[in-house]
């Protein structure tokens, strides 16, 4: 199965978590994020709206990472990651849609494109209004944590794929050295949200964890650490 993806592609990243949980073998099929290549018509025919991910294998392709979950679980039911009974299910689901529908949708456009795209510094009013709308969401998600440190239930499920695929890269782009003289206010994120910071942990601690972290984030990491 392949994944067509570019490197640091949170909803990418979510489909390479549940693959490496489920055992699931696949491909990445990396690419660069360019209206040409996401516009392309071979590429349209995998996901209509030029998104990624979108997987692909001799019989089937889908886009959507949700929904490109959703397809791996019914497929391969070992290891569930979206319950193991009709509320765990429903639990997991809401906590799923709730984030995509009005929290990540808040930082994809206003905190990490403008980043990304280097447009923060100019943009510094809705760069900050972002910030703080993403803020109220991570106190609420910060006492939403479980007693057993993951989002539902005792152990990982796509709630935590889904969630932490995108907070993790809205606080490593929020806290470039670039970026911390606007005052975001994410280089305090473990002391702030010490429930979060101990869930995030909890993921990073998964043992498929390091081979699906972001190819471009490892490089940018080691060049760091080679320079200082």
């Amino acid at each position: 199965m392949k994944i067509h993806m570019f490197s640091g592609s949170g909803f990418a990243w979510r489909i390479q978590l549940a693959c490496e949980l489920k055992g699931i073998p696949y491909d990445p099929a990396y690419m660069q994020p360019t209206p040409e290549n996401l516009k392309s018509e071979a590429f349209l025919k995998l996901s209509p709206r030029g998104k990624v991910p979108a997987i692909e294998t001799d019989e089937y392709s889908l886009s959507e990472s949700l929904a490109i979950m959703a397809y791996l679980e019914a497929k391969h039911p070992e290891r569930p990651l979206f319950g193991s009974w009709p509320e765990e299910t429903g639990r997991i689901w809401q906590k799923c849609l709730d984030f995509d529908l009005y929290v990540s949708s808040n930082f994809i456009p206003n905190l990490i494109a403008p980043i990304v795209q280097g447009r923060a510094a100019n943009e510094v009013d809705a760069v900050r209004k972002g910030a703080e709308t993403a803020h109220e969401e991570l106190a609420k998600l910060n006492d939403s944590v479980s007693a057993s440190g993951w989002m539902v239930g005792d152990k990982v499920t796509a709630a935590d794929i889904t969630l932490y695929t995108m907070i993790e890269p809205v606080i490593r782009f929020a806290t470039k050295p670039e970026i911390l003289s606007l005052g975001l206010g994410f280089d305090g994120f473990a002391s702030r949200y010490p429930k979060l910071q101990v869930w995030r942990e909890k993921v990073q601690s998964l043992p498929e964890y390091d081979a699906t972290y972001p190819t471009y984030w490892r490089e940018v990491d080691e060049q760091l650490a080679a320079a200082s």
